[in-house]
């Protein structure tokens, strides 16, 4: 009986250590592994007048890092008439990038409630190169 287990652990034993990593890959569930980091904005593209309750669409785009960067949400704080805008992004270096064409821009959609001027703050990390849009209300 222990010679039979013996063999039956052996054969385990290699049969485990010859699995091929892109079997390995589909156990594996490589989403854990994304990495969420604040991008820098490099250019804010929208209007500059709105009517009430008027849907405004504004691109962002942000700097080429690499091909597996996408994007994940925009974060909005609200303070008096500003508004702070941050863009998140996520990487996965579990994942085979090359070759891929990802998008580096985004629509922010933003519906102003009530007349007046509003200023959009589009920040990078850490507040920094910060871009902020003007928009008059009527």
């Amino acid at each position: 009986m222990n010679k039979i287990l013996s063999v039956l652990i052996i054969f385990l034993f290699f049969t485990a250590v010859s699995c091929q990593k892109s079997e390995l890959k589909d156990v594996v569930n490589v989403d854990n592994f994304k990495e969420l980091k604040q991008a820098s904005i490099a250019g804010v593209n929208g209007p500059t007048t709105a009517t009430i309750n008027q849907e405004l669409t504004f691109k962002v785009s942000w700097p080429y890092s690499g091909n597996c960067e996408k994007f994940s949400s925009f974060k909005t704080d609200k303070l008096s008439d500003t508004m702070r805008i941050q863009l998140y992004t996520t990487t996965n270096p579990m994942e085979d990038c090359n070759g891929k064409e990802v998008e580096h821009s985004k629509e922010f959609k933003f519906t102003p409630v009530k007349s007046g001027t509003y200023f959009l703050k589009f920040t990078g990390p850490n507040g920094a190169k910060a871009i902020i849009d003007t928009l008059r209300v009527e």
